[in-house]
């Protein structure tokens, strides 16, 4: 069952307090709670002054009344998750639930954009600072117009960002001369870094009864109140070892799926869950037969207890979201996120092979992970190979990605010892 109030906020642009409002509700009516805890993942920028103010205000307050300290805060460039920042979170908001009880941890994750008035209508993109128009979301802005400077002093949060979206969305997005080409840019850093959220929580659970609900949202910073867009919702539960997915829904993080309009105000998104094109069409595409048979090979030595208990851990996640056939679209890969690496800690190599087998149409890449494997790496270079894979398999669509889910949990067959 769906979180109603937040369903149906999604793609609607609302008053910040009216979203904060709802948000608040919502982890109030979730029964069984002993103790709330509060993290907010924002933009160091000063216009999101207001978004920290109203969130302490409508959320963390009523919420945690008789605790000083309300809030863990992630503020860097653009608001990025840093990982392992949620497994810190949980465990600084764990302390009656080590006892009895549940614990509901609140993960908001807002983007932000500005919009200014023109003479023919509101700009998207940027607003005034000191009277002059500046661009905001200045880090986004700066990933679309990238200066030289970019590509010849290291920039750690820029070379984050760009793995974060992958070169075929930044692609699409620096060719959009819409007036909402930010506006899909802060979309798609929200979508993708509450994916990344979900993905470090099904890697590794909290350790007590915990609700985890992820909150992500697009900010529009203006002159006056600012305006909040709900790019999606997750609401996931742990027994203090298993995480399944309750309910939830999303945007798309594919920038042309984004359609605008107004009502009044206020921006309306609509992203429908189509079937995700093949990548190329024409003729069939040639399949290096060696790199599958290699894969393969792999994949039937993997039978250690570690591999056995992750996959186990991956199939009751899928089994639960097959319930709804929509939620596959929406979590097949930021669950093959987290078991790729969980995976990378205990055997990367599997991951790899799993891999291998399904980009053996990729000639390229095909005979590079082939070779790699034939050689037996070590986990070290596996593990570092399965790393630098992250953005590649960050681009993967909703069927790629079962189709990579379900070649690993092959391995390990329900009811398999």
């Amino acid at each position: 069952m769906g979180l109603p109030e937040l369903e149906r906020l999604i793609g609607h642009e609302v008053h910040l307090d009216v979203l904060h409002g709802a948000v608040r509700r919502t982890c109030q009516g979730v029964a069984g709670v002993a103790e709330f805890g509060t993290c907010l993942v924002t933009c160091a920028d000063e216009f999101q002054g207001e978004l920290r103010r109203h969130f302490d205000r409508d959320v963390a307050r009523p919420l945690l009344p008789h605790v000083p300290n309300r809030t863990f805060a992630v503020s860097n460039m653009a608001g990025r998750i840093e990982p392992g920042a949620l497994q810190i979170a949980d465990a600084h908001f764990t302390v009656k639930t080590r006892r009895e009880g549940a614990k509901l941890l609140l993960i908001e994750i807002a983007a932000h954009v500005g919009r200014r008035p023109g003479d023919d209508g509101p700009i998207y993109g940027e607003l005034n600072r000191f009277g002059l128009p500046s661009p905001c979301c200045g880090a986004l802005a700066l990933l679309l117009s990238p200066p030289a400077a970019a590509f010849s002093v290291r920039h750690p949060w820029f070379d984050q960002l760009s793995a974060f979206f992958g070169p075929e969305r930044l692609a699409a997005l620096r060719a959009d001369d819409s007036p909402h080409r930010l506006v899909s840019a802060a979309i798609v850093h929200a979508v993708l870094q509450a994916e990344t959220g979900l993905a470090d929580l099904l890697r590794d659970p909290p350790r007590t009864a915990t609700h985890a609900l992820i909150v992500s949202a697009v900010v529009v910073n203006q002159r006056g109140s600012d305006g909040a867009l709900l790019c999606g919702y997750h609401h996931l539960v742990c027994d203090g070892e298993h995480l399944r997915v309750v309910s939830g829904g999303s945007l798309r993080s594919t920038p042309g799926s984004h359609r605008f309009k107004s009502e009044g105000d206020m921006l309306v998104v609509e992203s429908p869950w189509e079937e995700d094109a093949p990548r190329e069409i024409g003729l069939p595409r040639a399949v290096d037969q060696a790199a599958v048979a290699a894969g393969r090979e792999m994949l039937d030595r993997a039978g250690a207890p570690a591999v056995r208990e992750q996959l186990e851990r991956a199939r009751r996640q899928v089994e639960h979201l097959e319930h709804h056939p929509s939620h596959m679209r929406v979590y097949a890969r930021p669950v093959l996120r987290g078991l790729l690496q969980a995976l990378s800690v205990v055997a990367p190599e599997v991951g790899l092979a799993a891999l291998l087998v399904e980009s053996a149409t990729d000639l390229v890449r095909a005979r590079h992970l082939r070779d790699l494997l034939s050689r037996g790496p070590s986990s070290d270079e596996a593990r570092r190979v399965l790393h630098d894979l992250e953005p590649t398999i960050a681009q993967l669509g909703h069927r790629e990605a079962r189709e990579v889910l379900e070649t690993l949990l092959a391995l390990h067959p329900k009811g398999a010892r």
